[in-house]
């Protein structure tokens, strides 16, 4: 299983650098498709922790949440 965790103060200040390198992801453009679509072919059981998510847009956490890949499981933490 692999573990991300996702810190929303960093993701603040420079989300399309930072997905990319913690997603392992390098052409990622920053875009919630481009987002949505990474989710979606992701291939391993995955669990993928949101912290200080009061830093971040709603809009990106309602990505990973709707993700249609029962493979990844969200936790937002505050």
């Amino acid at each position: 299983m692999r573990y991300i965790e996702i810190n929303g103060k960093i993701l603040r200040k420079d989300a399309k650098y930072y997905l990319q390198d913690i997603l392992d992801y390098p052409e990622f453009d920053g875009s919630y498709e481009q987002l949505e679509e990474y989710l979606l072919d992701v291939n391993e059981e995955c669990e993928i922790h949101i912290v200080n998510c009061a830093c971040i847009a709603g809009t990106f956490i309602d990505v990973f949440l709707d993700c249609g890949n029962s493979l990844v499981t969200v936790f937002v933490d505050d």
